[in-house]
């Protein structure tokens, strides 16, 4: 990050505490991308919903689509306004297999890889559309 945006929100970002594995993964990378805060000036609320689709054809699933969709708001610490708010959306796939643990564990990189690809898609539109001089 290197436009006046960025550097404005460096180190002034206020993540919530995440509740799972998933936001664990999502507040992680934006927390790389922000870095973390010692003293905030804004809160970044996210909310997650994703979905998975198998495909295949003759009754056997042999892919998995995963889509995931973050929406979320960035509030000022001392007023409480809300000063940004958008929703974003991506997806990652990941192949089945007939061994359980294999699935699983194609399963587990792809809810890393939803959860990074969101928390970028969700630095880039603050970075994006974030004015701090309201």
């Amino acid at each position: 990050m290197s436009n006046g945006v960025a550097k404005e929100l460096r180190g002034n970002i206020e993540f919530d505490i995440p509740a799972d594995r998933n936001t664990y993964k999502l507040v992680s990378k934006l927390e790389e991308n922000f870095n973390r805060s010692k003293s905030p000036t804004y809160k970044l609320g996210v909310s997650l919903a994703q979905s998975s689709k198998g495909l295949g054809g003759f009754g056997n699933i042999s892919r998995y689509n995963l889509m995931g969709t973050a929406s979320f708001n960035l509030r000022s610490i001392e007023t409480g306004e809300i000063l940004l708010e958008d929703v974003v959306s991506t997806f990652t796939s990941y192949s089945a297999s007939s061994q359980t643990l294999a699935t699983e564990t194609a399963a587990r990189a792809a809810q890393e890889r939803l959860m990074r690809a969101l928390a970028n898609k969700i630095t880039s539109s603050i970075i994006m559309n974030f004015n701090f001089k309201k």
